[in-house]
């Protein structure tokens, strides 16, 4: 299993953590530029989900890659956060085509 140096795993957070920040960012710029609502937004149920899905896998990523977690747990971890984001978005096609 590939183990990194601990100031290597401490580059890796800072860089994912710095990639999600920027993210967001670009997100909240875009939210401005088209004038929604920052609170229709915020009280949104798939707004927490994106952010605990970012939250999963930047942690997932990190941890693999630093030898904390062997692959079967980073796939499991990983596949399980997939099949969350396609079954949710399966039902909600499904649900449009019924009514």
């Amino acid at each position: 299993m590939l183990s990194l140096q601990p100031q290597m795993v401490l580059y890796l957070s800072i860089l994912a953590t710095s990639g999600l920040a920027i993210m967001w960012v670009a997100f909240w710029v875009a939210v401005y530029k088209q004038n929604q609502s920052i609170p229709a937004i915020l009280a949104s149920p798939g707004f927490f989900r994106t952010i605990v899905v970012m939250g999963v896998i930047a942690a997932t990523a990190v941890l693999s890659l630093a030898g904390r977690m062997d692959s079967n747990a980073t796939g499991a971890i990983l596949g399980g956060v997939v099949g969350y984001v396609l079954g949710h978005v399966s039902g909600r096609a499904e649900e449009k085509s019924t009514t």
